[in-house]
């Protein structure tokens, strides 16, 4: 995995949560995925694929149902009780952000890239479907209120 690439977006997701939901979570230690693991307990996904001339890359932003209400409780004007329509579109619209926001630096370090819009998976148990094939690094971040997970995948096409 290249540093250049994933420190570009790690970087992203403290600021993007720092600024819109006053929020400093602690950066865990990477590990690399298998493919066939599934993301266990409640959780909501956003999922955005990158497609380019000379590479394709996959990001995906996995909160805790605890994680995702207290961010949306410091984002929204109404704080959820639960998991609904509006935070489930939070989590795509954060991945967005993050990848908006760390695609200026991507983009100046030569990674020229094509975001897709953003897929969102909740449930219990599922896959994450990344677009590569690529290894997956998987960074979790901890809050006291709840953790959540962020998943690098990037090839070289």
């Amino acid at each position: 995995m290249d540093v250049q690439f994933v420190n570009p977006v790690i970087t992203a997701v403290l600021n993007v949560l720092k600024m819109m939901a006053r929020i400093e979570p602690k950066p865990g230690t990477p590990k690399k995925k298998n493919r066939n693991d599934p993301v266990h307990g409640k959780n909501v996904t956003g999922l955005i694929s990158m497609v380019g001339d000379k590479a394709n890359a996959s990001i995906a932003l996995t909160f805790t149902e605890s994680a995702i209400l207290h961010i949306a409780t410091n984002m929204l004007p109404t704080a959820p009780s639960q998991i609904d329509g509006v935070v489930i579109d939070l989590a795509g619209e954060l991945a967005n952000m993050v990848l908006g926001s760390a695609k200026t630096e991507l983009d100046n370090k030569g990674f020229s890239l094509q975001l897709s819009l953003p897929t969102i998976i909740m449930g219990s148990d599922y896959l994450i479907a990344h677009k590569t094939k690529a290894p997956i690094i998987v960074l979790p971040f901890t809050m006291p209120e709840g953790d959540f997970f962020l998943e690098v995948s990037y090839e070289e096409t």
